[in-house]
C-alpha cells in the first residue's frame, strides 16, 4: 500500500483538497451561521465512518502485529472521541477543538504511516481503499473547518451595498478558481502537479479575500 503521506500528498488529493475548500468558501457566502455549524457536523459524521471503516479494516487484517495493530486502533479511538465532542460554535472554542482534532488526525496517519508503510502485509486492498477514503473524508471536514474559522474572523458591516458588491467579486473569483482545478485535472498528473505554487496561491487569495470581504 502507498504510504499514508502518499495517498495525501497525491496530485489527485491536492486537487480535491483545492476544489474543497474553494467549495467550502463559496457555501460560506451563501450559508447562515447555524446552516455552517451543521455543514461542519455533516464533515464530522462522514469522517467518523471513514474512520470506523478503516479501524475495521485494520482490526481483521491480518500478518500485522499485535503491537502494531494495538497502536493504530488506539489513535482511531482517540480521533473518535474528538470528533464526537458537542459542536464548538463559539469563535475561542471552536479554534481549540479544530486545533484538537487536527493534531489527532495528524497523528493517526503518523501512526499508520510508521506502522504499515514498510511491509507487505500493509498491501492489503480493503486496507489501502479504506485510507483513501479516509484521508478523502479528512479532507472535506478540513476545508469545511478552515472556511468555518475565516467565517469567525471577518468582520460584520451594515455597508450592505458595498458588502454584496465585494462578496459578488469573491463568487466570481471562487467560480474561476474552481474552473481552473477542474482544468487541471483533465491534465496528465505530472503536469498537473506543475500548477501546486499557483492553485496554492489562489486558495490562500479566497482565504485572505472573505475574512477580510466586510473592510
Amino acid at each position: 500500500m502507498p504510504k499514508i503521506t502518499e495517498i495525501r500528498e497525491s496530485i489527485d488529493k491536492k486537487l480535491d483538497r483545492w476544489e474543497a475548500g474553494a467549495t467550502a468558501f463559496e457555501a460560506q457566502l451563501q450559508q447562515t451561521g447555524e446552516q455552517a455549524l451543521a455543514k461542519l457536523e455533516a464533515r464530522k459524521k462522514t469522517l467518523k465512518e471513514a474512520l470506523e471503516k478503516f479501524k475495521s479494516e485494520v482490526a481483521k487484517a491480518k500478518g500485522i502485529a499485535e503491537e502494531k495493530k494495538t497502536g493504530i486502533l488506539a489513535q482511531c479511538d482517540d480521533l473518535h472521541v474528538q470528533l464526537a465532542l458537542v459542536k464548538a460554535d463559539a469563535r475561542d472554542a471552536f479554534a481549540v477543538q479544530r486545533k484538537v482534532i487536527k493534531y489527532s488526525i495528524a497523528t493517526l496517519e503518523s501512526t499508520v504511516e510508521r506502522h504499515l508503510d514498510a511491509a507487505g502485509h500493509a498491501a492489503d486492498k480493503s486496507i489501502q481503499e479504506a485510507a483513501d477514503k479516509f484521508i478523502a473524508a479528512a479532507i472535506e471536514y478540513e476545508a469545511e473547518a478552515d472556511a468555518l474559522e475565516a467565517r469567525f474572523v471577518m468582520k460584520k458591516t451594515e455597508a450592505k451595498a458595498q458588502f454584496e458588491k465585494k462578496k459578488s467579486d469573491l463568487m466570481a473569483q471562487i467560480n474561476e478558481f474552481k474552473a481552473q482545478v477542474q482544468g487541471k485535472r483533465n491534465m496528465t498528473r505530472d503536469k498537473a502537479a506543475t500548477f501546486e505554487q499557483q492553485l496554492s496561491a489562489g486558495i490562500s487569495q479566497i482565504k485572505q479575500a472573505f475574512k477580510t470581504l466586510s473592510d
